[in-house]
C-alpha cells in the first residue's frame, strides 16, 4: 500500500484530534484515515502521480550510482532483495492511487446527487 505514517490531527468526523493514518504513493499523500472513527479522505492524485512516478524512475540510476559509490558492500547485499520487490511496490503504489481516485470520485458523485 505505498509507505504508512502517523499524525496526530483534529478529525473532521470526531472533531477530535486523534491519530490518523497517512499513507503515500512515492512522494503523494494519497489517503488519510482517522484510527479512532475509520473516517478517511481519498485524494484522485492520478496525474501528479504519473509525473513523479517517471521522475522517480529516470532518476533511479543516478540514485543506485550514488548508493553503490557510498556504501558498496551493503548496495551489493540488498540488491537481490529490492530486484525482487520493488515491482510488487510498484503494484501497491499504483492499487492505492486508482482505488483512492476512484472512492474520490464516488464521493463526490454521492455529493452531487445529495443536494
Amino acid at each position: 500500500m505505498g509507505t504508512v505514517e502517523y499524525a496526530t490531527l483534529a478529525c473532521h468526523d470526531c472533531g477530535l484530534e486523534t491519530q490518523h493514518q497517512l499513507a503515500y504513493a512515492g512522494r503523494l499523500l494519497v489517503v488519510t484515515t482517522c484510527t479512532r472513527c475509520g473516517n478517511s479522505i481519498e485524494r484522485d492524485v492520478r496525474e501528479r502521480y504519473l509525473r513523479d512516478l517517471r521522475h522517480r524512475v529516470t532518476s533511479k540510476p543516478g540514485r543506485m550510482l550514488r548508493r553503490f559509490r557510498r556504501h558498496p558492500v551493503s548496495f551489493a547485499g540488498s540488491l537481490p532483495r529490492t530486484t525482487v520487490l520493488k515491482p510488487w511496490e510498484l503494484l501497491d503504489e499504483i492499487r492505492l492511487v486508482w482505488t483512492a481516485a476512484a472512492d474520490a470520485r464516488r464521493r463526490q458523485d454521492d455529493g452531487r446527487r445529495r443536494v
